[in-house]
């Protein structure tokens, strides 16, 4: 592209400079032969009009022929030498009388002349004069000119090729860091850019150029991120699959081949019938989170302090079980009320929502935040507070807390902290996975923080 734009620019260029040379010398050309045409048409009228005076005065002088013409050809010499012209009268056989001189130029031997040939004014029209003015100079003059005109332009053109490539090679530069930096692109190194240097154009390109690669790369980690969590899933799915399959293929065998009274059956059926219980469980979480995928939830207004005594009804009996002491708190502006008997003093605080779905929000969280505590010490509390003109429902625990590497985990589908804790407590892994999905259909955001040993604290910020 580079070759093909010097070339057509250069042509371009001689072109150009060549025509207007040539112009140039045409006009010159014209413009000299003007000029000695003019010289010589009023010299040789000056002649003339001398000439015919001097003869009118030896017409009057010499009766006699031959001294008469002896005395125009020494008039005439005179002349000649004065001017530095060849001059020449001769006779003409008609009356030519009135006739207008004929200039032309023609060359002999090496030297360029203006020839003029008139009639002499009345009563001496039958004379001829003849005059030949060698501008040899001149031309010879002008034709150095020319050449030097050709030869500056030649020079000129050689210097010029030189500056437009390397003018070219400056403006395609940017073009060729351009391509050389989208191939690295296409061949997977995301992060590279380029150098913006100044305002002007090129420098708009190379920022909009780091602006394109910089999505580029976002997206290109956006997809891998998500083709890393696609597989993990597949992988944990299959791990998590794999147990209860175990199982039950385990214990049918076992049905099939040994001699059980009832009691066994009774109890091998029953390991069955859990394991299968636990992959209907996987099944059943798998669907809703399939179900929540773009789903458009009902919004209606939610009473949180309805919502949290359903919530707390709903846990009480795994709370009874753990030991675990639940708190509701409802909090409005600075003010921190408890909600209990005096529920109906307080001004009902609402959010906006699908109420199952965040019923089973907070169910998720409450579970989670009851496993991690120890027997009969663990306090877990629910509260909603106004943050920034936001609402914030909160759940907090007392509990073992989350390490840091596993807190940024806990969201993953199947992801558990203490996998035989889990297992035994009926859990399969997708509780966080699910309540992420239903904040994210709420147009609200999950955040989590813990501390190991202290407990953990989830927030649900409604945007809206």
């Amino acid at each position: 592209m580079r070759i093909k734009t010097f070339l057509a620019s250069y042509i371009l260029f001689l072109l150009i400079l060549f025509t207007s040379v040539g112009i140039v010398s045409v006009h010159m050309t014209n413009s000299t032969v003007y000029m000695l045409q003019e010289k010589s048409a009023r010299e040789f009228q000056s002649i003339k009009t001398s000439l015919s005076r001097d003869i009118a005065a030896m017409y009057a002088r010499f009766q006699d022929v031959l001294e008469f013409h002896a005395a125009i050809n020494q008039v005439i010499e005179g002349y000649a030498l004065w001017h530095d012209i060849d001059l020449d009268i001769s006779p003409v056989s008609l009356n030519q009388e009135n006739s207008d001189a004929v200039i032309s130029f023609f060359q002999r031997y090496d030297e360029h002349f203006v020839s003029i040939v008139g009639i002499l004014p009345y009563p001496f029209q039958m004379y001829s004069l003849s005059y030949n003015l060698n501008i040899t100079d001149n031309i010879t003059d002008m034709q150095q000119i020319q050449r030097v005109l050709w030869v500056t332009s030649i020079v000129v053109s050689l210097v010029a090729a030189v500056f437009l490539y390397i003018i070219l090679l400056r403006i395609f530069k940017p073009l060729e860091i351009v391509a050389g930096a989208s191939w690295q692109i296409a061949f997977g190194q995301y992060g590279k850019r380029i150098e913006v240097k100044g305002q002007n154009e090129i420098a708009s390109m190379a920022t909009a150029f780091n602006r394109m690669a910089a999505q580029i790369e976002r997206q290109i980690h956006l997809l891998e991120e998500e083709t890393q969590r696609k597989q993990q899933f597949v992988d944990n799915f299959a791990h998590e699959i794999r147990t209860p399959l175990t199982s039950i293929y385990g214990y049918a065998e076992y049905l099939q081949k040994a001699v059980l009274n009832e009691a066994e059956l009774i109890e091998s059926s029953g390991y069955i019938m859990s394991e299968a219980n636990h992959m209907k469980n996987i099944a059943n979480s798998l669907l809703e989170l399939a179900t929540l995928r773009n789903y458009q939830p009902n919004m209606s207004s939610i009473s949180i302090p309805d919502l949290f005594e359903d919530v707390k009804q709903s846990m009480e009996a795994r709370l009874a079980e753990r030991g675990v002491k639940l708190l509701l708190h409802h909090v409005s502006g600075a003010k921190n009320l408890i909600i209990g008997k005096e529920a109906s003093r307080i001004p009902p605080l609402s959010i906006t929502g699908q109420y199952d779905l965040i019923k089973t929000l907070l169910l998720n969280l409450c579970a989670n935040a009851i496993a991690s505590c120890g027997l009969n010490e663990g306090v877990v509390c629910i509260s909603a507070v106004m943050e920034n003109d936001l609402i914030v429902l909160t759940v907090s625990d007392n509990g073992c807390g989350i390490s840091e590497e596993a807190l940024h985990r806990v969201a993953e589908p199947f992801f558990r902290i203490d996998k035989a804790r889990s297992r035994d407590q009926g859990g399969v892994g997708l509780g966080m996975a699910l309540c992420k999905q239903i904040a994210e259909v709420h147009e609200a955001e999950m955040t989590l923080s813990s501390a190991e040993g202290v407990g953990t604290t989830v927030k649900i910020i409604f945007k809206r």
